[in-house]
């Protein structure tokens, strides 16, 4: 299988050879291939995943602008660019392209598609796929940031923006984000990436010959906006500064104005020429920010733990139904899970349930992560569901999860192993994690957990262990450890197996 190690190491010798002469020296270059390679392997599996698995496509959309989001790279494309030259940098994509099908290649034998799309969503979230980890001075070598030891103090110094020369009227990062939504979102399904993308910069070039944008600066040249429940989907990064002045300031709440450049319907807008100004004498836009501008973020799964009996009624539940996917394991292995959907009577279903229903507030999850939330309709033994951005999905069911019968008790030791790292793409990182429960008819429990990590050169480790007691009804289980707070988890029965909380326990 091709790794990203070899891949990387083939993208700083095409540096070399297309832009030496910007840049310093051969340890730059490794570390720009490495960033640059991570990079351009994310975006061609989520293409990939896309095309071949258009059922869960909305989920790799979603992690993937997850990811970009997290490692800071919404402007790195642009930012290498400016650093070696667009022609420079068209050529080594260029270049690149045999081993990046011969990647996906790769990533197609480890299982069917839904297996290894399931693999790289979850990859997205660990070291793999960690470029701020594997390049920590990135903003440095693309000259966007202060290099290690130094300390810059920058002084902006703003102008009003006269009527006559610039724009009249001052939007919000957000209310731009949502002008791109409502635009994509008009199109026929079938429209290519490419075209709707410039039907975004169509329109928003229709504001007029510049933009006036305020928001607060996550990154040097990126500006953002968020609240504790939502972010925007598209920043707005400014490819430059005009005249070469100095980045705003990170962290602060700013204006600029600029020329519309592009638009990258997995990233942001993107502007040129860009200027910090004086928001005085600019008028604030009535233009709406709807939903379909903004990310839910993913909220504590504790914010919804409600009392027993205060959450979900058994009236209230259709079931709980599990479909066939796949996951990461121990050392970044492709393995097959079955995660399961709390499918409500009034028509709505739910992808992440941990709590026992009847201590989950569903009113409140709503309300703060719509993202999870869906409406199901009946598709012969399936459901076909339609998510809060309009995206569908075909949940094929594996199983009709019955609710167990009050007072069931169980017997016997069943232990979950998880885990994660990269020793599957190449690498030396292995992370193991899990919990185990040895349950008796009486009522008690013995049980703990353990975890562990390894590299070529060190290793860790950790467990605990307890006790106590448990109960279990219909969808939950109580866990009362004799030490520390109960526990009320979503709980079933399947096979030989157990669901509790969110792992599955096989018979140790």
């Amino acid at each position: 299988m091709v790794s990203l190690r070899r891949l990387t190491a083939c993208t700083a010798l095409l540096l070399a050879a297309a832009a030496s002469a910007q840049t310093p020296n051969a340890a730059a270059l490794q570390a720009l291939g490495t960033a640059y390679a991570t990079y351009l392997s994310a975006g061609r599996l989520r293409d990939d995943c896309t095309a071949r698995d258009p059922g869960t496509a909305a989920a790799t959309k979603q992690a993937y602008a997850a990811w970009l989001s997290a490692q800071k790279l919404e402007g790195f494309d642009a930012g290498l660019r400016k650093r070696l030259g667009d022609a420079n940098v068209t050529q080594l994509r260029s270049s690149l392209n045999p081993q990046l099908d011969a990647l996906v290649g790769s990533m197609r034998t480890l299982g069917t598609a839904a297996q290894v799309c399931a693999a790289y969503r979850a990859q997205l979230k660990g070291d793999t796929f960690d470029v701020r980890g594997k390049v920590p001075q990135l903003n440095t070598l693309l000259g966007t940031g202060t290099a290690a030891g130094t300390t810059a103090a920058t002084t902006t110094t703003t102008k009003a923006a006269p009527a006559s020369t610039g724009p009249t009227v001052r939007y919000t990062v957000a209310q731009l984000s949502s002008l791109a939504g409502q635009t994509l979102a008009a199109l026929p399904k079938t429209t290519s990436s490419s075209v709707a993308e410039q039907a975004v910069v169509s329109k928003l070039r229709a504001l007029g010959p510049q933009v006036a944008v305020t928001g607060t600066v996550q990154r040097s040249r990126s500006l953002t906006q968020s609240d504790d429940r939502r972010e925007v989907k598209w920043s707005v990064y400014c490819y430059d500064m005009a005249g070469d002045a100095a980045d705003p300031p990170k962290g602060q709440t700013v204006t600029v104005v600029g020329r519309v450049r592009d638009f990258d319907r997995d990233t942001s807008l993107t502007l040129e020429g860009c200027r910090v100004v004086n928001p005085a004498g600019l008028k604030a836009s009535t233009l709406s920010a709807a939903d379909v501008g903004w990310r839910f973020k993913n909220q504590p799964a504790e914010r919804f733990l409600v009392a027993a009996g205060q959450g979900l009624k058994d009236s209230e539940v259709l079931g709980v139904y599990t479909t066939q996917s796949s996951g990461i394991g121990v050392g970044g292995m492709v393995i097959v899970t079955f995660p399961p959907y709390l499918f409500l009577k009034d028509g709505t279903v739910y992808n992440d349930p941990s709590w026992a229903p009847s201590s989950f507030n569903a009113k409140l999850s709503r309300q703060l992560e719509p993202q999870k939330w869906g409406k199901w309709s009946r598709q012969g033994q399936n459901f076909q569901i339609r998510w809060g951005d309009g995206e569908t999905e075909t949940f094929e069911v594996q199983d009709a999860i019955k609710p167990a019968a009050a007072g069931l008790k169980l017997s016997g030791a069943y232990a979950s192993l998880g885990g994660g790292g990269n020793t599957a793409m190449g690498g030396d990182v292995m992370v193991a994690g899990g919990s185990d429960y040895t349950f008796k008819p009486d009522g008690t429990f013995t049980g703990g957990r353990f975890g562990g990590a390894s590299t070529s050169n060190m290793a860790v480790g950790s467990q605990s262990r307890g006790g106590g007691r448990y109960s279990i009804q219909g969808y939950g289980i109580t866990i009362k450890p004799t030490s520390g707070p109960e526990q009320r988890l979503l709980f079933y029965r399947f096979g030989d197996a157990l669901h509790i909380g969110g792992s599955d326990f096989v018979r140790d």
